[in-house]
């Protein structure tokens, strides 16, 4: 929580400091979670793991074959190729494919920390401004090019219609609404001018007087009736 600005927003690290998402001021570094760490142990070892993958992978059944074609041709004519370079590829094999699959998910578990990370602090910057935001305005609250923070915008705005909407400004801009954080008015209707009091079961004065209007017109109504069937 920024004690600024009151907005549960990420921070963003520059240099050595940290500073709010929402309002832009200096935070303490590990003061919340971070839009420029997030996620990046999760790709980091992710890359590792894949690197890893390969090496075992490649090196394995290298050595696999190597061990496999010495066995058979220190005894030929027999299984000893097989026996060797089998357990050895099945076992490069399988620790291979577990390394590799591992890195992708941790890879994609870290894109999508970063991902989160940019898109509180995207809701928590429409909080604070309380107003449409631009790509350029996102893109320096979450150090990203433009171009690249349009696309984040864009891609929000086509999963989640009912939060993000898109308008085009009075100068051509782009502008991306966050109707639930916007800030906007609800509309009133007007209360009813005839009330029954719940408590007492009366009418309210403005009830009674409509009331004794209404019997005025109807009594007019019913001394205007005789004298219409006299003329007739």
């Amino acid at each position: 929580m920024c004690p600024h600005c009151g907005k549960n927003a990420p921070v963003i690290h520059r240099g050595l400091a940290a500073y709010c998402t929402a309002c832009g001021r200096e935070r303490l570094p590990f003061a919340g979670k971070s839009v420029s760490l997030a996620g990046k142990p999760s790709r980091v070892g992710g890359a590792v793991a894949g690197v890893l993958g390969w090496l075992v992978l490649i090196g394995g059944t290298a050595l696999a074959l190597l061990l496999g074609l010495g066995a058979a041709a220190l005894f030929p004519g027999s299984i000893a190729g097989l026996a060797i370079g089998l357990p050895i590829g099945f076992i490069a094999l399988t620790l291979g494919l577990l390394l590799l699959v591992s890195g992708r998910k941790l890879s994609r578990s870290g894109v999508k920390a970063s991902r989160d990370a940019q898109v509180q602090a995207i809701f928590s910057l429409a909080s604070h401004r309380r107003r449409p935001l631009t790509a350029q305005e996102v893109g320096v609250a979450l150090d990203l090019p433009a171009p690249e923070a349009d696309a984040l915008l864009t891609e929000l705005a086509k999963e989640r219609p009912d939060d993000v909407g898109v308008e085009i400004g009075d100068r051509g801009e782009i502008l991306y609404t966050f109707p639930g954080v916007s800030g906007a008015a609800g509309v009133r209707f007007p209360q009813p001018s005839l009330r029954i009091d719940p408590g007492h079961g009366a009418a309210d004065p403005a009830a009674r007087i409509y009331a004794e209007e209404f019997e005025e017109d109807d009594a007019g109504a019913s001394r205007a009736s005789p004298r219409r069937e006299q003329l007739r």
